[in-house]
């Protein structure tokens, strides 16, 4: 068993240290005035593309959460060689993060690429895209936040833009990528397939 789960197996110390990791990282760096937006990337992977866009968005405070331990201390190790301070990574289930994150941080964009696509038909139920998913999020974007989703699986893109088409919420839109960076789990696939989407 993961050593997380084994010492964070109770759901009240795992709020715990969600809470901790917004009042130890993230509200003092907040303080300066000149992060005016808060992005969220969702399964960070080794956090190579969330460190360059960091280093390009001076103005915006990043914040990557992932599940797996190895990956967020990659990603720890890549923000502290490239000394940014308006880049944070925590280990955090996303349905959870957004539960137990303080109210009073909303995001303006968020990043989901390369999201388990769970292809078996049972399995679909646990894919991070669902209807009520998107809906939770309306209460944690800004009135015109931007998800960027990016996945090489056709079937869970072809899910994913029909979520977002019936959608009274969200919109697909023509905005360009915010930024084109090689991460460790683009470099292995052939092909994929991009959808922006903003807040209607």
């Amino acid at each position: 068993m993961d050593y997380f789960l084994r010492k964070y197996c109770d759901l009240e110390k795992r709020k715990g240290r969600v809470l901790s990791f917004f009042k130890q990282q993230i509200y003092n760096n907040l303080v300066s005035s000149k992060f005016i937006n808060i992005d969220l990337e969702i399964g960070c992977g080794h956090g190579h593309w969330l460190n360059a866009y960091a280093q390009q968005n001076s103005s915006r405070y990043c914040i990557g959460i992932d599940l797996n331990t190895k990956r967020i201390e990659k990603s720890n190790n890549k923000r502290d060689f490239n000394n940014l301070n308006n880049l944070s990574f925590l280990k955090a289930d996303a349905n959870e993060f957004l539960e137990f994150k303080p109210q009073n941080i909303i995001f303006s964009r968020i990043f989901i690429f390369f999201p388990d696509p769970w292809p078996k038909n049972r399995h679909h139920k646990r894919r991070l895209i669902q209807n009520a998913f998107l809906d939770k999020l309306l209460a944690h974007t800004t009135p015109h936040a931007e998800i960027y989703f990016r996945t090489d699986h056709v079937e869970y893109f072809n899910w994913t833009k029909s979520c977002f088409e019936i959608s009274d919420s969200w919109d697909i839109s023509n905005m360009p990528w915010p930024l084109e960076h090689k991460s460790y789990f683009e470099d292995l696939l052939p092909r994929y397939e991009s959808l922006v989407i903003a807040r209607s």
